[in-house]
C-alpha cells in the first residue's frame, strides 16, 4: 500500500469534507480535485493540461450536447403548456379521492420528467401540482415527497441521463434500457406503497397558505401533444423493435436524434406557426438552463480521466481490492448500507464524488463494472429523493412550509427499499 495511494484516498476524503459542508461547489471541488490526484500520481505536466484538463473538459461531450438538446425539449414542454396540461388532466381524473388523486398527479410528475429536468421545471410544475395535491388534505411534507418521487420516478427514464452514463460510466444503451425498466418498474411499486400508507382515504380540510409564486394558467394542449416528454424515450425503446440491420440485429437510435424528434412535435402539435421563434428561444434559454449541468460534466469529465489513468489505476487498486466485496451477498449488503453515501454529494453520488469513485472501483478489477455501474445508479434514488442539498428539495420544502430534514426522514426509509431492490436485481440478473 503506497503512500501516494493513500493520499489520493485522503484527497478524496478532503474534498468530499468541502462539498458535504459547502464550503467549495462541486462545479469546483471535482476539477481542483482531478488536478491534485493528477500531481500526487507524477503525472508530467504537459501531461496533466493536455490529457486530463483539455480532454477531460470534452471527455462527456455526447452527454453535454444531449443535455443541451433535453433542455431545449423542456422549454419546449413547459412554453407550449404541454406539462400543465397533463397535471391538470390527471388532477380532474383524480376528482376529490385523494389516493386517486395522488396517483393520477404524482404519476402525471413522472411522465413529465422523462423529458424536462433542472430546478425551473420543478417550480414550474411544482406551483401547479403541490396546491392541488394539499387540497385533497394530503400533509404538505407528504405532497412534497410526492412530487420529489414522481420526479426521480421519471427521471429513470429521462433520456438525457442515458447519455450521460454512456459517457461517465461506457456503459451500452441496452444495459442502461435494461437497467432503467427494472429501476423504473421497482419505484413505481415503491411509489404506489408510499401512496397507499401515507395518503388519506377521504378528503379532509387542511389549513396551508400557498405562497405567492402562482402561475398564469396556459391554454390546454391537444390530448395527442401530451405525448412530447415521453417521445424520446418510446423511440429509445420502440425504434430497435422495428428497425434491423442487413443481419438482423436491432438499430438503435442516437439520443440526440429522438429528442430532436421530440422538440419538433411537440412544436407542431401545439404552435406549428410559430415555430422559428418557439424554437430560437427555447434554444437560449434551455443552453442558459443547462449551464451549470455542463460546468458539472467538465469537472467529472477532468476527475474521470485523472481517476482512471493507468498510474493512478496502479496506486489505488491495491487499496480498493481490500475494501471491495467479492461475494454477491457482499455486494448487496455493502452498497445498501453505504447508500446514504449518496447524500450531500458524496462518494456514491455520481454528480459529486461518485464518478471518481466508480472509475478506481472499475480499475481494481473486482466487480463486474456493470455491477458497479448499477449500485450507482440504484443509489441515486436516495440522491434525487432524499438529499438537502438538492436545489429542488430546497424550494418544494420553502413551497409547502416544511424543511428539507423532514422530508429527508419521510423519504429515506422508502428509498432504502427501492436501492435494496436496485441492487439485488443487478446482482441476480446482471453479474
Amino acid at each position: 500500500m503506497s503512500v501516494q495511494g493513500i493520499l489520493i484516498i485522503l484527497v478524496f476524503v478532503f474534498f468530499a469534507y468541502l462539498m458535504v459542508t459547502q464550503k467549495m461547489p462541486a462545479l469546483l471541488a471535482l476539477p481542483s480535485m482531478a488536478i491534485v490526484i493528477a500531481i500526487i500520481a507524477g503525472m508530467p505536466l504537459n501531461y496533466i493540461l493536455s490529457n486530463i484538463i483539455g480532454a477531460g473538459a470534452v471527455r462527456l461531450q455526447s452527454a453535454m450536447a444531449a443535455a443541451i438538446f433535453g433542455a431545449i425539449l423542456a422549454q419546449i414542454i413547459n412554453k407550449t403548456g404541454i406539462s400543465e396540461s397533463i397535471v391538470r388532466t390527471a388532477a380532474e381524473l383524480g376528482g376529490d379521492r385523494p389516493i386517486i388523486v395522488a396517483l393520477a398527479i404524482t404519476f402525471a410528475v413522472a411522465l413529465i420528467f422523462t423529458s424536462l429536468g433542472g430546478l425551473g421545471s420543478v417550480i414550474m410544475v411544482g406551483t401547479i401540482v403541490l396546491p392541488i395535491l394539499i387540497s385533497v388534505g394530503i400533509e404538505p411534507v407528504i405532497a412534497a415527497s410526492l412530487l420529489l418521487m414522481g420526479l426521480n420516478l421519471g427521471g429513470l427514464f429521462n433520456v438525457m441521463n442515458y447519455a450521460f452514463y454512456q459517457s461517465a460510466l461506457n456503459l451500452d444503451m441496452a444495459t442502461i434500457k435494461s437497467f432503467a425498466l427494472a429501476f423504473g418498474i421497482i419505484a413505481a411499486v415503491v411509489l404506489l406503497l408510499f401512496i397507499f400508507i401515507n395518503v388519506p382515504k377521504k378528503k379532509t380540510v387542511t389549513a396551508w397558505a400557498m405562497p405567492t409564486e402562482t402561475q398564469e394558467e396556459k391554454p390546454r394542449a391537444s390530448w395527442y401533444a401530451l405525448l412530447t416528454p415521453i417521445i424520446p424515450v418510446l423511440l429509445l425503446f420502440i425504434w430497435p423493435l422495428i428497425f434491423k440491420d442487413a443481419e438482423g440485429k436491432p438499430i438503435q437510435i442516437d439520443i440526440i436524434s429522438a429528442m430532436l424528434i421530440g422538440i419538433l412535435y411537440g412544436i407542431l402539435t401545439t404552435r406549428p406557426r410559430e415555430i422559428k421563434n418557439l424554437l430560437t428561444s427555447s434554444i437560449i434559454e434551455g443552453i442558459k438552463d443547462v449551464a451549470p449541468a455542463l460546468g458539472l460534466m467538465i469537472g467529472i469529465g477532468m476527475l474521470l480521466l485523472a481517476v482512471m489513468d493507468k498510474t493512478t489505476a496502479a496506486l489505488i487498486s491495491p487499496i480498493i481490492s481490500k475494501i471491495l466485496p467479492t461475494s454477491k451477498i457482499g455486494y448487496v449488503l455493502f452498497f445498501v448500507i453505504l447508500s446514504p453515501l449518496a447524500l450531500y454529494r458524496g462518494p456514491l453520488n455520481l454528480w459529486g464524488l461518485g464518478s471518481g469513485v466508480a472509475a478506481l472501483m472499475i480499475s481494481a478489477g473486482i466487480l463486474p463494472p456493470q455491477a458497479i455501474m448499477g449500485a450507482l445508479i440504484a443509489t441515486g434514488n436516495i440522491q434525487g429523493v432524499c438529499d438537502p442539498t438538492n436545489t429542488h428539495n430546497v424550494w418544494t420544502a420553502y413551497f409547502t412550509n416544511t424543511d428539507t430534514t423532514t422530508i429527508l426522514k419521510k423519504t429515506l426509509p422508502y428509498m432504502l427499499i427501492v436501492v435494496l431492490l436496485d441492487i439485488i436485481y443487478v446482482a441476480l440478473f446482471k453479474w
